[in-house]
């Protein structure tokens, strides 16, 4: 690689270094103190219960939670799962919130509302707990599933649909 080239490189790398990360798509931080049950039906959006023989701590997010969220919380990597939900306890909520949102390096927040939206924190809240900005996006699943619940014809389905899809405010990107 040319010397020209090698500089180029290196200057493209340190820019891209100091990006600010956007999360694309995020559910907010817990709302609420959170038992082991609602912790664990939290971190997965499956619709099915978890089956009594397991743990989603057993799963490939229950061992990134123990290895990235633990030591954030003062716990060791991999901590046992009861010390991990007794630490969040003790912290609680919003302390947990604090440390790991500010931890997760993130410059913006795009949050999903329509997943278990009384059990999470909505976009303005994110924002202020973070001390990042955060916007909420739309899933057409869940506009689509309102629109089909109103009684809405197929010949009416797309200006249906239209409303409701803008019922978020734009924002202009800073």
């Amino acid at each position: 690689m040319s010397t020209e080239a090698g500089v180029a490189a290196r200057e493209l790398e340190r820019v891209i270094e100091h990006l600010p990360l956007v999360d694309h798509h995020v559910h907010g931080a817990a709302s609420v103190p959170l038992d082991r049950t609602r912790f664990e039906t939290l971190i997965t959006e499956s619709d099915r219960p978890i089956p009594s023989f397991m743990t989603q701590f057993d799963s490939q997010i229950g061992f990134a939670i123990r290895r990235w969220c633990s030591p954030v919380l003062g716990l060791p990597p991999h901590a046992d799962p009861d010390d991990y939900l007794a630490r969040r306890a003790e912290l609680g909520t919003a302390e947990v919130n604090r440390r790991l949102l500010a931890a997760a390096g993130i410059g913006r927040w795009l949050i999903e509302t329509g997943y278990r939206g009384d059990d999470v924190l909505g976009p303005e809240r994110m924002a202020e707990v973070s001390g990042r900005p955060a916007d909420e996006i739309v899933r057409i699943e869940k506009v689509m599933e309102e629109v089909a619940s109103s009684g809405t014809t197929a010949a009416d389905f797309p200006s249906g649909s239209a409303p409701r899809s803008r019922r978020v405010r734009p924002r202009r990107w800073g």
